[in-house]
Order: C-alpha cells, then structure tokens, then sequence
C-alpha cells in the first residue's frame, strides 16, 4: 500500500535540502556541504600538494559525513526510533547552530554540521512511490527527469507503460522543483540575513515532520473506522 502523502514529504524534503546547499555556497566560500564528490577531488589534490591543514581539514569533513551514514545504521538496526523525526531533528539543531557560527570561520570547519546533517538526511529520505532519489543534491534527478520524459515522449500513445513514465518524470521532475524552490528562498534569504538565513529553514522541517505525522494517524483512523464498521 502507497504511503499517504509519501510524495510530499519527499518534495519537502528536497525543498529543505535545497535550502541547505544554496546557505553553504552563499555563506560559506561556495563550499557545497551536501555532497563528497568535490571534497574528494580536492581531497587528492590535497595529498599530491603536500597541504596537511587542507589534508586534515578535507578528512575531517569526509569523517563528519561517514559518521552520519554509520550512526543511521546503528540507529535503524538497534532501536524503534521514527528515523524520519530523527533526521528532522537533526537538521533543525544543526540549522539553529550553524546561524551563530560567524561568516569568518573557516568554510570547512564552519560547515561540518551541515555535512552530518545531511548525509543522515539522504540515508532517510531515499524516495517515494518506488522511486529512489536524494533529497540533498540534484545530479541523478536531473538524469531521471530528463530520459523519463524522453521516454514519455518517444513512447507510442498505445504502448504499455507509458503512463509510468510520465509519472516517473513528474516525480523526479516535482523533485527538481522543490529543492530550487528551496534554493531560490535560501538565496533570497541569505541576501537578507546572511549566515543567520538558514534559521528560515526550520519553516519547511516543521511543515514536513506535520505531514509525516499526518501521514500515519490517517491510516490509523482508517483501519478504525473499517473495524467499527464491521
């Protein structure tokens, strides 16, 4: 059974993880806090020009990330916890820290929080109606919006499937969408407020944790309603 409201968390989620990359680029040196695959490659220019601080600082980024991975892992395997509530939580402390982090500290340092939070993000939030993508940064999306709706296109009108297609491209489409919305608004707000911008965001978190407690007390009343009603 397809979770109520499955999509729309996930889109708000995106919107929220949008908002959290454009606060690292603006504020921060545009150093991207979502991701590794810059971090790496910087990484190894690093070790073949002999920089230790920049080495040390690259390693601790790459451990804050790794660290948020392993403890979704512990998390999901030793205890009941609501891992979604869990990764809201975690975005809303880290968003309270980092707006009292001042805009002079190093880029890396300063953005550590942001790397925890949101690789623990993107193992929570992996997709919805079967459909896996990243809350948290825009490549495999774009891939996936672009050769569903290619498909869509180039698909005969009687061919089987071609609906799903079309859904395809629309989900992974609505999730490009919502994380430039949130992109769009953490820029607005950064031009505002500067590095206290990304406070804006606990806007967006709270709306989702409501969705997703929405989402589960419904099928509750409904499996209530179908006993009394037997």
């Amino acid at each position: 059974m397809e979770r109520r409201y499955g999509v729309q968390i996930h889109h708000m989620m995106a919107l929220c993880g949008g908002f959290f990359g454009v606060y690292a680029v603006i504020n921060r040196m545009g150093v991207f806090g979502s991701a590794q695959t810059s971090n790496l490659i910087e990484l190894v220019c690093d070790f073949l020009g002999r920089d230790p601080m920049e080495i040390s600082l690259r390693v601790l980024a790459l451990v804050f990330y790794g660290a948020a991975m392993v403890l979704y892992v512990a998390l999901e395997k030793k205890t009941s916890w609501n891992l979604e509530y869990t990764a809201i939580a975690i975005d809303l402390a880290v968003a309270a820290v980092m707006g009292l982090i001042p805009a002079e500290v190093n880029p890396f340092v300063a953005l550590y929080p942001v790397f925890f939070a949101t690789a623990f993000q993107w193992c929570t939030f992996t997709g919805a109606k079967g459909y896996v993508s990243a809350t948290i940064f825009s490549t495999n999306n774009l891939k996936q919006t672009v050769t569903s709706f290619a498909d869509y296109l180039l698909s005969g009108k009687e061919e089987a499937g071609r609906e799903k297609k079309l859904e395809k491209a629309l989900f992974y489409g609505g999730t490009l969408l919502y994380f430039h919305v949130g992109v769009a608004a953490g820029y607005g707000a950064s031009l505002l407020w500067g590095t206290r911008s990304i406070w804006l965001c606990a806007l967006p978190l709270l709306g989702t944790a409501a969705l997703i407690e929405t989402s589960r007390r419904v099928p509750a009343a409904e499996t209530a309603a179908a006993g009394a009603g037997r």
